[in-house]
């Protein structure tokens, strides 16, 4: 049974319910159902919070989605990305101090409000702008500001590799030697191929993945890194030409070094930050990635390219063909 207290028969009552519209509001048509209770005794309209919170969610919520304005979940999941209060928000876009914690309570801001949060959250480098400017004018401090720079740096990394994974990955097969691609793996190991061959170059990098990969398929049954590779010119190489993705995008654990080499010709060296970590790798894996190492890290890039023209997997396919792990079976060099 329900009850509250009545400001006309001035005691406690019980109510019902009765449905209502509300049709349009601040020039929408809304047509929102809500109800509103009715004392018993009276038969007037009275007041109950609980019900009256819920009718404004709902018109609120139909308001929102018709005028676009920002939701109080998505000025929450903001902050929650960024680690930042709702005090140290209001810090930075010069508002009133209770302003984010009344619009996240459910209040509606008004569309000047709604468009400032909505541009900070899709747009990063605008975001940037309110911090420096909020830096300059003292309304932040230092350590949040080195924050929020830090918090900005892995937002770049995480969506990076978020591309590197998206291009790259793709369901277990043999074409990918029965392992998704691990990016952690690929990073890794080429840091500590980078540390490991004197110069070691695009080129012959995917030579080095390549044999690594079928090498270990060969004796282990499942590849290292999850890549595919395809037949070119030169050689197996990573499909849709990852090899410029992973070097161009990625810098964590290694960087690139560009140089002229003749006439209009760059050279791109691999240089290992001496960071990777092994230990991710299985003991059989290292001996692996050791032994294909060891056998060409004193050949240049054009005796390595030499020697994979000589596998099956490259002889037996044309160009552009993914490369089947099967053909593992026929390496011909040895590497123990």
């Amino acid at each position: 049974m329900n009850k509250c207290v009545c400001p006309n028969c001035d005691k406690e009552v019980t109510y019902h319910l009765r449905e209502d519209v509300i049709e349009e509001y601040k020039g929408k048509k809304v047509n929102v159902n809500i109800k509103i209770a009715v004392c018993d005794e009276c038969n007037e309209d009275i007041f109950v919070s609980n019900i009256e919170e819920e009718n404004l969610r709902k018109l609120y919520d139909k308001y929102r989605s018709m005028a676009d304005i920002i939701s109080p979940t998505d000025i929450i999941a903001f902050r929650d990305r960024y680690s930042i209060s709702q005090r140290e928000l209001v810090s930075i876009l010069n508002w009133g101090k209770m302003t984010i914690n009344r619009f996240e309570r459910g209040a509606l801001p008004s569309k000047t409000y709604s468009d400032t949060l909505k541009l900070i959250i899709n747009k990063e480098d605008v975001f940037i702008e309110k911090i420096e400017e909020a830096y300059r004018n003292e309304r932040i401090s230092i350590k949040l500001y080195n924050k929020l720079q830090k918090s900005f740096d892995n937002s770049k990394t995480n969506l990076i590799k978020q591309i590197v994974n998206n291009s790259l990955n793709h369901e277990e097969s043999i074409y990918n030697g029965y392992r998704k691609f691990d990016l952690e793996r690929v990073e890794n190991l080429i840091s500590y191929i980078a540390d490991n061959v004197d110069s070691l170059y695009k080129t012959s990098l995917n030579k080095y993945l390549w044999y690594i990969d079928f090498q270990n398929f060969k004796e282990n049954v499942r590849s290292i890194t999850g890549l595919r590779y395809v037949k070119q010119q030169f050689g197996p190489v990573i499909e849709e030409k990852g090899y410029e993705t992973i070097v161009n995008l990625l810098d964590d654990k290694f960087y690139k070094d560009e140089f002229e080499q003749g006439y209009m010709s760059t050279v791109t060296k691999i240089i290992s930050k001496k960071n990777y970590d092994m230990s991710i790798f299985s003991k059989e894996e290292i001996k692996t990635i050791d032994g294909v190492i060891n056998k060409f890290k004193d050949m240049t890039c054009k005796l390595i390219s030499n020697n994979s023209h000589k596998e099956a997997g490259w002889l037996k396919n044309n160009i552009d063909d993914l490369i089947s792990y099967d053909y593992a079976e026929d390496l011909k060099i040895e590497f123990n």
